[in-house]
């Protein structure tokens, strides 16, 4: 095809050089039908398959499919034929290896423990180049074993749907196709259909697959906002479904994800029990998979396993292929088709023209026409073009042999013409921006034709780059009809590297319609007259410098005196600028510390008998919305604040930015004490207004500290150190309020410096220790574990109560490490228990807010779980009520992540916040305990009595264990038992035990066998 192309370009250039100066309308009208001759010619051949390219031979590349479940399992063969098909059809099939977990059978770990013996005796070997995985159980087989035993691949996943992506995205060396689980398109397709549903049966089963397939559909279903009543059926045996089923009214449908086994554990083929499902259903049954075609499904917009399947394949492929699977995007779409079983359709008495548009029919009748209707329209098609191509052709060709001879005769007079001409001939054919000139240019420049392109965009790079824009500003005057001739001069680049001045000229031609045809005209080499008018220029400019040199030699002792007084002016100014930037803060416009500690001595100085006050003003948990909102966000804050405190202006105070959140205000003449305390109450309630900042509103507080002057200290130094003491007792009050200045809070804070400065090296020094309170239940009195309780042995201070010293590491960030360190030495000791053959018992570990707000707090417990083998679900984490509500967002998705992994949750010291019963049946807990303030007036008269048995009540009715902590007594004993609460702890059961005594403790209670009635 291109020799074709070729040949009719270069008949198409003969006729446009050798016909310019005929401009005759037919050689036009000839060049535009060759041209869509040309066109016409291309299509056609278009229709043509191309020749296979041989292809180089690559080395063998090896690929290991894993799946999930066992074969025969529809969904796993449809996936699996997907990838297979898709693999060897390209141009180098790699070599494939396929492997069966057999997990919805067999879900335990004795098959991952045979699964994992086959894979590392069949692959030992063996090079994996790339694995690809069906479904969430074979891609944690994989990502936890590649390393080990399949050459550390590349994972490409089919199947995962998001809320197992979400688990799995950061991870390096994967990616893959999402299971886009989306029931949005099935339900509009549902009412397009029959527009009177108002109820959605959901058909799924309690597996880990089926529940998280079944969340995903309900989160999707009830964003749509459709009015629609959902009906779960995975607490419903088989026989319930299908009395179900068989009973529904015309308003509803049944939607089915995924069906193994029934609430009673019965097993059930997917196949028998859709079609006996639909065969006695009163309505529909919409599917999300495709493998429910044919076995009664209705239809849908099902989920396709081999689309899914070859769309992996081909991310594969790519990977294969050299490109880095972290740079491959995971791909969402284009993984389902909307699809009826026309037998169903017929069955519900529903017409194929009454599906939406776009649905595919599967088992329809046959028809010819309908079949191959395209094919046959197409065949005519071809056919007719092909008859009006042989027709053009021949016409053309006895035009272009009739003008042939002219345009020879006329070509002989042009060559002559503009050979004779001192002048270059130049034409520019407007359709194609294809430049022809003569002869003359070649030679003056030094090119050879065809060596410079002679489109308008190729001509113009050898035109001299300051020129150009003048060039392309004249042409573009002419050919808007500004100018009635074409006229410019510029520099082009000879072959030999200089460039030579043009004259050229020129006009556009036109047709009827006013659209360009052609643009001609002339070049003339006007290097030489250029070369004269540069060397007048350069006389000119010498005669014009030596006249400026002149006068500014005149001008310049002028010039240096009135120097001399700018610079002493600058110089004033300079100084003044400096002094602002020194003494003032350039983010909130305040004074800054130095300004501060100079008008603070100049005050004490000035007034040694007179009264004031210094505020030392903190916003509270800046730090915190400084990371999570990021700095920007944190520089607006303090900007506003800066502006709200100019607000809050009085006569007698001044405002200043102590550094970070830090404020400082100087309140003077405080004559009357109470002057003091109403501008703190002022202060405090100015700033719970919220802040706007950008689209964000955001409400903060203020731990403000006072000292007075000059009771408190009478030097700047002392005033600031007593206002920073105060400020911190005034945060430990529970922030948002203020505090005065006393003597005993030195003393406080001397005591916390030196508890910090002690707790730094207790882990080091082997300081710290554990022990653990036994947790029984009820009403049996079996053991159910323990809770790890640190303590402090100090050889300098002695034992130190956990009260004096978490809120200080927590402040410090030592409770970090400290944390930690606990955790670990808590699972350590319960694993050892449990090798040991005692239990299998739990433990409770009590986490800090400071710990939960760490982006890798989640990886570090399930990290400590895997390094000391402890199952996580012996390990529970208690946190406390305040903490969750601090940052109830933040850390829900921290907990729910860890308690999906079956590690429980406690709520400690329930009653003793503010958390609303709505907030807590958003809280991703587990259990709830009481706490001992309402233990201790049991089993009285008191309000103790019916709030502690108010709280069981709201546990179990939100379906949460209840623990009652601080039992000392029999009696509280006989009424938590009688309330049924599930779990008690307190010294009547034992205090808190060494570590070394744990195991002699629970050989004892074991022999006593204490249940709740003997107790």
């Amino acid at each position: 095809m291109s020799k074709f192309t070729e040949k009719f370009s270069q008949l198409d250039a003969g006729i446009s050089k050798r016909g310019e100066d005929m401009g005759s309308e037919m050689a036009y009208i000839t060049k535009q039908g060759v041209w869509r001759l040309l066109l016409l010619v291309l299509f056609l051949m278009g229709l043509c398959p191309p020749l296979a390219e041989g292809a180089a031979e690559a080395p063998q590349q090896n690929v290991l499919i894993l799946h999930s479940y066992h074969k025969g399992f529809s969904w796993t063969d449809d996936q699996n034929n997907g990838i297979e098909e898709r693999l060897k059809s390209s141009k180098v099939p790699p070599v494939i290896y396929t492997e069966y977990l057999d997990w919805k059978r067999y879900p335990n770990e004795e098959n991952l423990q045979h699964f994992y013996e086959l894979i590392k005796g069949k692959y030992a070997k063996l090079h994996i180049d790339a694995i690809i995985t069906t479904d969430d159980r074979a891609f944690d087989f994989a990502a936890k074993n590649r390393k080990e035993l399949l050459s550390d691949a590349p994972i490409i996943f089919s199947g995962i749907n998001e809320v197992g992506y979400d688990q799995i995205k950061n991870q390096k060396n994967i990616t893959g196709v999402i299971e886009n689980i989306d029931p949005s398109e099935t339900i509009k397709m549902a009412l397009y259909i029959n527009p009177s549903i108002r109820n959605v049966y959901l058909v799924y089963d309690n597996s880990e697959s089926g529940l998280s397939t079944a969340q995903l559909v309900i989160k999707k279903l009830k964003s749509m906002n459709l009015d629609l009543k959902l009906h779960s059926m995975n607490r419903m045996s088989e026989e319930e479904i299908k009395r179900t089923a068989s009973s529904l009214s015309s308003d509803s449908i049944l939607l089915a994800t995924t069906f193994y086994s029934d609430v009673t554990g019965k097993i059930t083929e997917l196949d028998r029990f859709s079609s006996e499902l639909s065969a006695i259903s009163t309505v529909p049954l919409y599917y999300m998979y495709e493998y429910g075609l044919n076995h009664g499904a209705f239809g849908g917009n099902l989920l396709s396993g081999k689309l899914l399947g070859e769309k992996a394949a081909n991310v594969a492929l790519s990977v294969l292929g050299g490109e880095n699977p972290d740079t491959i995007p995971v791909s969402y779409a284009g993984t389902s088709r909307n699809a009826f079983d026309y037998n169903q359709l017929e069955h519900f008495h529903i017409k194929v023209k009454d599906l939406p548009p776009g649905s595919e029919v599967i088992n329809k009748p046959f028809s010819f026409y309908e079949t191959y209707r395209s094919l046959v329209l197409i065949l005519i098609a071809v056919f007719s073009v092909l008859i009006v191509f042989i027709a053009i052709l021949l016409f053309h060709a006895g035009v272009v042999r009739r003008i042939r001879k002219q345009l020879m005769e006329s070509n002989e007079r042009f060559s002559l013409a503009a050979f004779g001409a001192d002048a270059v001939i130049w034409d520019l054919d407007m359709t194609t921006m294809i430049y022809y000139f003569s002869d003359r240019w070649y030679e003056l420049l030094g090119y050879e034709i065809g060596e410079i392109d002679e489109h308008y965009i190729g001509w113009s790079n050898i035109i001299h780059p300051d020129d150009l824009e003048q060039e392309e500003r004249q042409r573009k005057d002419h050919l808007s009809g500004k100018t009635v001739y074409y006229y410019s001069e510029y520099r082009i680049r000879a072959k030999s590297g200089e460039y030579k001045w043009f004259q050229a000229r020129g006009k556009v031609q036109r047709n009827e319609e006013g659209g360009y045809v052609r643009f001609a005209g002339s070049m003339t080499d006007i290097t030489d007259r250029k070369g004269y008018e540069s060397k007048l220029q350069m006389s000119y400019q010498e005669l014009e410098s030596t006249y400026e040199e002149l006068t500014a030699l005149q001008d310049e002792l002028l010039e240096q005196y009135n120097k001399v007084v700018e610079n002493q002016t600058l110089l004033q100014a300079s100084e003044e600028k400096y002094r602002v930037l020194a003494f003032n803060d350039e983010l909130s416009g305040l004074p800054n510390r130095l300004s501060l500690t100079e008008e603070l001595k100049a005050f004490i100085e000035k007034n040694e008998s007179g009264q004031a006050a210094l505020f030392f003003m903190d916003i509270d948990n800046f730090k915190y919305i400084n990371d999570t909102m990021g700095h920007t966000f944190g520089d607006l804050l303090l900007k506003q604040a800066g502006e709200r405190l100019l607000a809050l202006s009085a006569g007698n105070s001044r405002r200043y930015r102590f550094g970070g959140d830090e404020f400082v205000i100087l309140l003077k003449d405080t004559e009357q004490p109470e002057q003091t305390v109403f501008y703190a109450e002022a202060l405090i309630q100015s700033f719970k207004e919220p802040f706007q900042l950008g689209d964000s509103t955001v409400h903060v507080s203020i731990s403000v500290g006072i000292a007075q002057y000059p009771r408190d200290g009478r030097t700047a130094e002392a005033l600031l150190k007593n206002a920073d003491i105060a400020m911190y007792r005034a945060k430990q009050a529970g922030k948002g309020t203020y505090m005065l200045y006393g003597q005993n809070m030195q003393q406080y804070f001397d005591e916390r410096v030196i508890i910090e400065k002690h707790l730094r090296e207790a882990i080091d020094n082997n300081e710290l220790s554990l022990q653990y309170q036994p947790k029984v239940t009820l009403p049996n009195g079996e053991l159910w574990g323990f809770e790890a309780l640190i303590r402090w042995n100090s050889p300098v201070l002695g034992f130190v109560s956990p009260l004096s010293f978490i809120g200080i590491a927590e402040d410090c960030r030592l409770i970090i490490p400290i944390g930690e360190w606990v955790l670990r030495k808590a699972c350590l000791f319960l694993a050892g228990l449990h090798r040991q053959g005692l239990g299998p018992y739990h433990i409770s570990v009590n986490i800090s807010v400071i710990q939960l707000l760490m982006d890798d707090f989640a990886e570090t417990v399930l990290k400590i779980l895997r390094e000391t083998g402890l199952n996580p679900r012996y390990l529970e984490l208690e946190i406390t009520e305040s903490i969750i509500m601090e940052s109830f967002e933040e850390i829900s998705i921290k907990l729910e992540y860890l308690k999906q992994r079956g590690i429980g949750i406690a709520l400690d010291d329930f009653g003793t916040g503010y958390s609303s019963l709505s907030y807590l049946k958003q809280l991703p807990i587990t259990t709830l305990k009481i706490d001992k303030s309402f233990i201790d007036g049991l089993p009285g008269e008191g309000s103790s009595m019916p709030l502690a048995g108010s709280i069981v009540a709201i546990g179990h009715d939100m379906g949460l264990i209840v623990t009652a902590e601080g039992v000392e007594t029999k009696e509280q004993l006989e009424f938590l038992r009688r309330v049924n609460c599930d779990k008690v702890q307190g010294y009547y059961i034992s205090r808190p035990i060494a570590e070394g005594q744990v195991q002699a403790w629970t050989r004892q209670y074991a022999r006593q066998m204490i249940n709740v009635e003997k107790c």
